[in-house]
């Protein structure tokens, strides 16, 4: 069974605290702006990077569209051996760009 002091508190409204008290136990303004402007800085940082890695994406399909036209043009006159390793060259990491995403931090 509850005790009494239990159901006391169960059922006694949430007490009022002046502003005063209150300001001593809740963060100020300035703790919520500081947090909000790192925040925002963050974004900015996702949207660059989001932004870049688009760039990075569009350069790989234009290689990849270049690269997959020179084998269609060259396997028409090569043989199948010859097919199969100049896919296996076509896509090589060599030229795969650097996807640094820490934004030189």
């Amino acid at each position: 069974m509850l005790s009494k002091s239990r159901k006391k508190s169960r059922l006694d409204p949430p007490m009022v605290v002046p502003a005063e008290q209150a300001a001593n136990v809740f963060p100020s303004a300035r703790y919520f702006q500081i947090h909000f402007e790192y925040l925002q800085e963050q974004l900015q940082l996702i949207l660059r990077n989001q932004e870049v890695l688009q760039q990075q994406i569009l350069q790989l399909e234009n290689q990849l569209s270049r690269s997959t036209q020179d084998i269609r043009l060259n396997s028409k006159t090569l043989s199948p051996l010859d097919r199969l390793t100049a896919n296996r060259n076509a896509t090589k990491d060599s030229d795969t760009p650097n996807l640094n995403l820490t934004g030189g931090r």
